[in-house]
């Protein structure tokens, strides 16, 4: 570890302290600017879609029929709640602000990014590490996968096989559970590969997927979701045939926006399916997190763990020559020990 070199400048560390919850992999646009907070109308200061950033650090190369890693940054999940992740090829090298344009892969509904059985919902900071690209954002005890109780979950997203091939930007958006009425969504620069050459198969079925749910954002939906203490969890309409319920939703989080029926999800197939397939096993109450195992019901993607069994602290973005290219890494601060990586040039 004292070999490599941090990405960014020390001004970064300066940043103000947030709370909330980000997506730190894929690699977002402008990963030295993310914040935890919720994206708000075109003219805040943090608008929709993906906050307003645009600046590509790492466009990360995804394979159609396969999956991707999703990770997260936080200590306030605020009780979990549902997530979706969708892509939109328009608008590169950055994307549109037109909704019908973010179109829908996967859905979450509940545990998503996390599963709290304590209260207020949210989880103790990390004593130990606290920083994403050197900067001062709180983090929590990390599951390791994405079965784990009372720590930040990670999953293995399926990409489509029959997405084009291609330049995109893909999406996360979450809407929690214990709060007001919120979204919350982070966009990374991707390239799809191994899908379809055929641009006009690929685009027809991209126009095919359902078009990511949008609330809370005035001036691009008139719905908006429970504003009650403790919503419960949010059933994202129309949510497309690729997904999982991982908690039973409540009615009553649907505020004024549609109540949608109960989901019905395409099996997984092969190693292109979903982390969990049914609602997660609990665990202790101190954040431990179940023993990794290679079940249907496990990605099999776990992260090393300290010796009360939970993966402790985040994961930082460095940068280390090698030879003559220069790679960005993901690095498990607690061990050192890499856990993906990309050749940048």
């Amino acid at each position: 570890m004292a070999s490599l070199k941090h990405f960014l400048t020390a001004s970064i560390a300066a940043l103000p302290i947030s709370a909330h919850m980000l997506m730190n992999l894929p690699t977002p646009f402008s990963p030295d600017k993310v914040m935890t907070w919720p994206v708000t109308a075109p003219g805040g200061q943090y608008p929709y879609p993906c906050q307003g950033w645009t600046d590509v650090a790492h466009r990360t190369v995804v394979t159609a029929g396969s999956t991707t890693l999703v990770n997260f940054t936080g200590s306030a999940p605020h009780g979990g709640g549902s997530c979706q992740f969708g892509i939109n090829y328009h608008g590169l090298p950055a994307y549109t602000a037109e909704p019908d344009d973010w179109r829908t892969i996967y859905t979450i509904i509940g545990g998503c990014p996390a599963e709290i059985k304590s209260t207020p919902g949210n989880l103790e900071e990390d004593p130990y590490f606290r920083g994403y690209f050197d900067r001062q954002i709180p983090d929590a005890v990390h599951c390791g996968d994405d079965k784990g109780v009372d720590c930040i979950r990670q999953f293995e997203i399926p990409i489509p096989k029959d997405l084009p091939n291609g330049d995109a930007t893909f999406a996360w958006t979450w809407y929690n559970r214990i709060t007001q009425n919120e979204l919350y969504m982070l966009c990374a620069p991707i390239t799809v590969t191994g899908g379809v050459e055929d641009k006009a198969a690929g685009d027809k079925f991209v126009e095919e997927l359902p078009v990511m749910f949008l609330a809370n954002i005035p001036g691009f939906t008139n719905c908006t979701t429970s504003r009650m203490g403790d919503q419960g969890v949010f059933n994202i309409p129309n949510p497309g045939r690729y997904g999982v319920q991982l908690i039973e939703p409540d009615p009553n989080a649907a505020g004024d926006c549609p109540v949608a029926p109960p989901a019905v999800f395409d099996p997984p197939s092969g190693s292109a399916g979903p982390a969990v397939s049914a609602p997660a096993p609990t665990a202790s109450n101190n954040g431990t997190a179940p023993s990794p195992t290679n079940s249907p019901a496990s990605s099999g993607m776990s992260f090393p763990a300290t010796n009360n069994g939970t993966m402790r602290g985040t994961t930082t973005f460095v940068t280390v020559t090698k030879g003559t290219s220069t790679v960005t890494e993901t690095v498990a601060q607690t061990t050192g020990t890499k856990i993906a990586g990309a050749c940048s040039s």
